[in-house]
Formats: C-alpha cells, structure tokens, sequence
C-alpha cells in the first residue's frame, strides 16, 4: 500500500511538472502566481516544484525578476524532435495531391554532394519515364529538383558546388559555362522554381521548388516531370502548383519564412 502511495505521489508531481511545463511553452514568461494560477496549485508548492525544475534544467529564471521561462533542457529536447521530423512522410501526402492535380509524376529529392537522389517519386498517367526512379540520381546542375536544390544552397555553399562541378565536368551531362549556370541559378531563384526541358530525356520537362525545414535549412526539393507537350504549355499553372506544394511541406516541417538565396 505504501509503495501505491508513492506511486501516486510520483506521478502526481509529474503531472504538476507537466502543466507548468505547458503553460510556460504556452505564454513563454510567467511569474510565479501566473504559473500557480494556470496549473490551479498553491503558490508555495509551485515556487518548490519551480526550484526542483530549475535544478533540473527545465525551467530557468526569466531576465525579468520574479519571472520564469522554459529551460535549455526542455529546448534540446524540442530540437531534436524537429530535427527528427520526416521530410518524406511530410511530404507524401503533398505529392499525392500535387501529381492528381498535374497528371503528372512528382518527385521529392534530396542533395548528397553534387548530386540530388530521388527519394521519393509517384508516377503520372502518361508514359513512365525511366530517369529519377527511387534510388537514382542526378548532378545538380540538370533536371527540376536538382536544379532547385543547386539554386537555393546559400551563397558560398553553391559556389563550392559549382566550382566543383566545373572541375570533375560530366561526360553524359555537361555542365555549362560557370556564366550561364550563374545566370540560371539566378533566374531560378528569381522564379522561384527550377525549369528543366530536355536536359536530361528528351521529349521530357519539369519544375521543381525547394523545401526548407523549421531553421530555414534547405532539406529537399519537390518536382514533377513528365511529357514536355503537357508540362510546357502549361508553365505557369504547374509551376505555381510545385512551388505552392513546396511551401506547404516547408510549413509542415515548421518553416515561416522566405527562402535563401
């Protein structure tokens, strides 16, 4: 029986933490008699359990005197699981979204090095096109999600790619005078997507847009490819729709701001 007791008593210390822990990640400052009002305690029974947190690394004093905010522990705790998030998981219902609406196959890719793999790809209704299956990947230079990707790395990062890309050079897909990439980059990210047409299969064209996770990091970009004839006519609808699928997974990942160029 007394084992029961402690046990009750236990977790209900817990749940007391827990409701100061909820109402600080609710309202961010509070003092004491605001957070002993918002968990429905005394004010001298929240004042220990306060100093029991803050020995602990949950909670710290605020700046302001008498004040108390959510402590570091309780912040690394939230940026793991952030960090964590699954981008694919995210984005699949997106994509699902995004290939019923354009007919076409849409694509999630990821950068590794110079390249962008396919993570993700549903297909479209019309012919199935054999480059960027899962698994597969492109150099950043070519192809929508790449390009995306390429375009919305931070200054310096994209001109360690680029100059790395110019000096390995790529026999199947060469890569453009350093000026005429620029300048592509530059209009993609003027754009906000990336154009591909041809560069990679003839006959096949696509848009891609970056995603961007809570930290405002680029993680991956979403695309969709498919026959040139009903992608191109069709510019500035399809593209709107990558880009506003792009945004959506970016606020899905905790996202609020402009992309980086």
């Amino acid at each position: 029986m007394a084992d029961e007791a402690a046990d009750d008593g236990g977790i209900e210390i817990l749940s007391k933490a827990g409701a100061i822990i909820d109402a600080l990640t609710e309202t961010k400052v509070l003092t004491v008699s605001a957070i002993a009002d918002a968990v429905e305690e005394p004010t001298s029974s929240t004042y220990r359990l306060l100093q029991s947190l803050i020995a602990m690394g949950w909670v710290d004093p605020a700046p302001a005197r008498g004040t108390y905010r959510l402590g570091l522990a309780c912040m690394q705790i939230g940026g793991v699981l952030e960090d964590s998030l699954d981008v694919r998981g995210l984005a699949l219902p997106r994509m699902r979204a995004l290939r019923s609406t354009a007919g076409v196959a849409a694509l999630l890719c990821y950068r590794r090095g110079t390249r962008a793999v396919c993570v993700e790809r549903i297909e479209g209704h019309d012919v199935r096109s054999v480059a960027m299956q899962v698994g597969d990947s492109l150099p950043l230079h070519v192809g929508g999600a790449p390009r995306a990707l390429l375009a919305s790395l931070p200054t310096g990062e994209r001109r360690a790619v680029v100059d790395e890309l110019l000096a390995g050079g790529d026999q199947q897909y060469p890569v453009p005078p350093a000026a005429d990439l620029d300048a592509e980059l530059r209009a993609t990210r003027d754009r906000g997507y990336a154009r591909s047409d041809q560069d990679v299969t003839i006959g096949i064209a696509a848009f891609g847009s970056p995603v961007f996770n809570h930290r405002g990091e680029l993680v991956a970009a979403v695309s969709i490819s498919g026959l040139r004839e009903r992608l191109v006519g069709r510019e500035d609808e399809l593209a709107a729709l990558v880009v506003a699928t792009a945004a959506d997974i970016s606020a899905d990942l905790g996202f609020e701001g402009a992309g980086r160029g």
